[in-house]
């Protein structure tokens, strides 16, 4: 029993001592990390802010510079005029050259198919 008697002799003379000078109470604690708290959140706001700015700047950056004549317009894509004749080769030899020209009617069919071709 010699281990617990020198320990209560101990923790008998840390008793009888004073409080080490920089000892805090529960409001100070509280009040410190309060403020630890605050430093984080502002940390992470402008570091949000800054990270956004560069990604910005990154992006302007790498965009290509703009042209220095203004595009045309290119030719027009709607047909100018219709026409209901169509040329086409004459039943007969193959290898003749004359044409006829045969008008066409259009047929709408609701399957979705090619209408069947017109001689």
């Amino acid at each position: 029993m010699v281990h617990e008697d020198e320990l209560r002799a101990i923790f008998s003379a840390l008793r009888t001592q004073a409080a080490p000078p920089g000892s805090s109470s529960a409001t100070e604690l509280i009040r410190r990390s309060r403020a630890a708290r605050s430093r984080r959140r502002t940390a992470a706001v402008v570091g949000s802010a800054v990270a956004t700015v560069a990604v910005l700047a990154l992006g302007l950056a790498l965009l290509p510079e703009p042209p220095s004549t203004p595009v045309e317009p290119g030719p027009s894509l709607q047909p100018t005029s219709t026409t209901n004749g169509v040329l086409t080769t004459p039943d007969g030899v193959p290898g003749s050259h004359g044409t006829t020209t045969v008008t066409t009617t259009t047929v709408t069919t609701t399957t979705g198919a090619a209408p069947p071709p017109t001689r």
